[in-house]
């Protein structure tokens, strides 16, 4: 077996597939390792988002997810712990990225690997249990078959795609742990769940805050039903996500729709690293991204979309360099390039998710956005593009929402 590569990339998920795809584009020679076998899930929302889109469309699997046959959605319902409830129409809106769909991760992970196995080494059922060091520079990974046979691979750069307790960023130093820039969430997927309109629903009912319960459409009855919060609030109020889910769907406000569901499958949980806590993601012949760089949103709990334009920055940064060797400074320049282009936004959405955690203010937000339109056209700009997302931080706009 061919031993030295351009480039490692360790986990197969939309980051490192992602990454492979687009490095190999630019004739890197590329080796692209999964510990387990495709098809396989992933729990999460579920949610692709507009920045994924934007990858997707580089790639050219954009029609092909429309092909699958999920949802796209243009339009967001929030509710408030009082019951206050609005729709925010994201079409027409000021956007940077497209609307996004919901799609199951075993079949979205799956378009995106397969995708990128037509232009790198890929190879299945090969889990990275260490890192070979040359000095202080990563120069390789260990790696162990599923019958327990190792393999030794080189390169001039190991990329770090391997989620949110990712190898490659606990043997690199970067690994960190913070309960409160760390959600905790559980989904279940149900069928027969009735009012499903299309919109991606989140749900801040007061028996689930400081954390929200969201429903997202997967066809016209089916749906990814779930409950997330910050571990230091899961903590601090010893909350069981199972119970707590359960009680979130006895809810009146939801028990009708719910009457005649079924779930499909078992409960499964996760964890997000939160972007907030801005983790180094990059060292000499290294780099991380998506969950390993710890680049989920902090309000909105999304992290495909950030760890797709992470893999985007990396080929960007990285791919042409990659012609000869890569130093410690070219694998910076990526955490710069990273940082640049995602600091403000997750400034942003980590003073949106802080607020969020008033109770009254999100009452009386939601409240009168559901009377005034020019409101509701602000807030599916702050959804739709970063640059607006800065309203989050400006006190003249809470006050104009507030009294005009």
């Amino acid at each position: 077996m061919k031993s030295q590569f351009d480039a490692i990339v360790v986990g197969g998920g939309p980051a490192g597939a992602s990454c492979a795809a687009l490095l190999a584009k630019k004739g890197c020679d590329v080796l692209l390792l999964e510990k387990e076998r495709f098809p396989r899930d992933k729990p999460c929302g579920d949610a692709i988002g507009g920045k994924a889109i934007s990858v997707l469309q580089e790639l050219g699997l954009e029609k092909k997810l429309q092909m699958i046959g999920f949802l796209r959605n243009n339009g967001v319902v929030f509710s408030s712990p009082a019951g206050h409830e609005v729709e925010i129409s994201l079409e027409g809106a000021k956007r940077e990225f497209a609307c996004g769909y919901v799609c199951k991760r075993v079949d979205f992970d799956l378009l995106v690997f397969e995708h990128a196995k037509k232009s790198c080494t890929a190879l299945e059922e090969m889990e990275v249990v260490d890192l070979v060091f040359e000095g202080k520079k990563v120069a390789g990974v260990v790696a162990k078959s599923r019958q327990g046979k190792e393999f030794e691979f080189r390169a001039k750069l190991v990329v770090g795609a391997d989620g949110a307790n990712s190898t490659v960023a606990r043997k690199t130093g970067c690994f960190s742990y913070n309960p409160q820039h760390m959600c905790s969430a559980i989904r279940g997927y149900f069928k027969n769940v009735g009012g499903l309109t299309g919109n991606i629903e989140i749900h801040f009912l007061q028996e689930c805050m400081p954390g929200y319960f969201w429903i997202f459409p997967l066809s016209k009855n089916s749906a990814n039903v779930g409950v997330g919060m910050l571990l230091s609030d899961i903590s601090r109020k010893k909350v069981n996500l199972s119970a707590l889910l359960q009680k979130c769907l006895l809810h009146p406000k939801f028990a009708e729709r719910f009457e005649g569901a079924k779930m499909d499958g078992e409960l499964a949980g996760w964890v997000l690293p939160l972007a907030s806590a801005k983790r180094r993601c990059a060292g000499n012949g290294f780099i991380l991204l998506g969950d390993a760089a710890s680049l989920v949103d902090p309000f909105s709990g999304e992290g495909i979309g950030n760890a797709m334009r992470s893999a985007k920055i990396a080929s960007e940064v990285l791919g042409e360099k990659l012609a000869r060797d890569i130093s410690e400074s070219d694998c910076i320049a990526y955490e710069k390039a990273l940082w640049k282009e995602m600091e403000k936004e997750v400034s942003y959405s980590y003073t949106m998710q802080r607020l969020g955690r008033q109770q009254w203010l999100l009452d009386l937000l939601i409240k009168r956005a559901k009377q005034k339109e020019w409101l509701r056209k602000e807030l599916a700009s702050m959804i739709a593009s970063k640059e607006a997302k800065k309203n989050a931080a400006d006190l003249l706009f809470y006050l104009r929402a507030l009294l005009f």
